[in-house]
């Protein structure tokens, strides 16, 4: 295998490394507000806090009271690990402790509102930040004369901020509806880079291969969420839809680099460098429709929530252009795309009376993955499918609530029917590296809430 195939191979094990750090394929993966977190979001025909903002924008309006919602530090603790991704009985894990992300938001009290409801919200709608470094070598697992030496580094940071208004209206008393229009100020950064250097025993031949793609952009976008809430004697309702993101404007670089060089005789000497700056960005999401209920039993109330989220088809996330490789004239993509299947989330909620201010809660939604197996996309995705189980208990103090819960999120998959390995020498190395490869998700939320009316 020349120096050219095995920095490939390299490259496509990096890649697939980051996908699965990359949490912006689950749509249900963030929770806000105190009650709402407790019951998983399974709150769209059922939201009893301001996080109704989020939830559905209708609910304000239906509220007896105004409040001020205050999330408190909220840590989380997630953990990765990919079993036998370095080969049979070697596993690549990752952990990190952090503070969750969260929500600010109130309502507005002024006299002239009347039936309408007015309130603000700042909210983090996808986050993720991480550093990863691998490091071996040793005899080449395919050819024994050779002695090889790699190193696999991966970071990336991932922001998309929500800042928002929420207008709800009453129609009557048993129906309002409202919308929450909202500005998107979504960033990302990312840096994947591989070295790989061979030695050959018996000659002495050296060879080695670097190869670096990074990217960065920085993109505001308007959106907005529909919503129609009702409530009844027992029963409440609660239908959304949310808009795509329409891109306001959007800026970011690409960065690709790969040499390879050496004296051995199968070694290609190889230099291909194109950085793009200033480019144009935009970043695409599905419509969604959401349908929610509660419904009172004695003092106890079950929540219950779907949502549907539509395709995305694939599509270039920077506006870069192909170019020809410095060394060998060959056309190349300086590309940045993804793409998303649709997706069928649901979840339950008990909310359960234990005696005068104090409630139990417990609930169980599904985050299904909107990636699709064997997309060529490099965004930055993951493939498994996560689920929510998540409890605590809420408190009144005057006029406060108290909020102590934990959320437990995990989520696991074989990698073998997902491995997209090209024909030849490089899928076969490729596969043997992989073939028994699974990944194991998991992350525990410790909440504090607190929230206060504000009359």
């Amino acid at each position: 295998m020349n120096l050219y195939r095995i920095t490939f191979l390299l490259l496509c094990i990096i890649i697939f490394s980051t996908n699965i750090f990359a949490q912006d394929t689950h749509y249900w993966n963030l929770q806000y507000g105190t009650r709402s977190t407790l019951l998983g979001g399974a709150v769209i025909g059922s939201v009893s806090d301001i996080a109704a903002t989020f939830y559905n924008p209708a609910a304000p309006a239906l509220f007896p009271k105004p409040e001020i919602l205050l999330s408190g530090k909220v840590y989380q603790l997630s953990s990765f690990k990919l079993k036998n991704g370095g080969g049979e009985g070697k596993d690549l894990d990752y952990s990190v402790v952090d503070v969750a992300p969260s929500i600010f938001a109130g309502s507005f009290t002024f006299d002239w509102l009347g039936d309408n409801a007015l309130s603000y919200s700042i909210l983090t709608r996808q986050h993720m930040n991480y550093s990863i470094e691998g490091r071996n070598g040793g005899i080449s697992e395919r050819n024994p004369d050779n002695l090889v030496g790699r190193e696999l580094i991966s970071d990336q940071n991932l922001s998309d901020l929500w800042i928002g208004l929420t207008w709800s209206r009453k129609i009557n008393d048993n129906l309002a509806i409202g919308v929450s229009p909202y500005l998107s100020v979504r960033s990302q950064r990312t840096r994947r880079h591989a070295y790989n250097e061979i030695r050959n025993i018996n000659n002495g031949d050296v060879s080695a291969g670097i190869y670096t793609q990074q990217f960065e952009y920085q993109i505001f976008s308007l959106m907005a969420k529909f919503g129609v809430g009702a409530i009844f004697d027992r029963l409440t309702l609660g239908l959304t839809v949310t808009t795509p993101y329409l891109t306001i404007t959007g800026e970011g670089s690409s960065l690709m680099n790969l040499i390879n060089t050496g004296s051995g005789s199968d070694s290609n000497t190889i230099f291909i460098a194109n950085n793009q700056v200033d480019v144009a960005a935009a970043y695409k999401t599905p419509l969604s429709v959401g349908f929610g209920l509660g419904y009172k039993i004695g003092k106890h109330r079950i929540h219950l929530s779907a949502e549907y989220y539509d395709a995305v088809a694939n599509y270039d996330v920077l506006e870069t252009k192909d170019f020809v490789g410095q060394s060998d004239g060959v056309t190349y993509e300086n590309s940045v795309s993804t793409e998303a299947k649709s997706v069928l989330n649901y979840g339950i909620g008990g909310e359960f009376y234990l005696k005068e201010k104090l409630w139990l809660f417990i609930s169980f939604v599904t985050d299904y993955t909107a990636s699709i197996s064997g997309t060529k996309s490099n965004l930055g995705v993951s493939t498994w499918d996560i689920f929510h189980l998540s409890s605590g208990v809420l408190f009144s103090v005057g006029r406060s609530e108290i909020t102590l819960g934990v959320n437990y999120a995990f989520g696991n998959k074989k990698l073998g029917d997902d491995l997209n390995l090209p024909d030849g020498e490089i899928g076969r190395e490729l596969e043997d590296i992989l073939k028994n490869a699974e990944m194991d998700y998991m992350r525990i939320k410790l909440l504090l809430g607190f929230s206060f009316e504000l009359n």
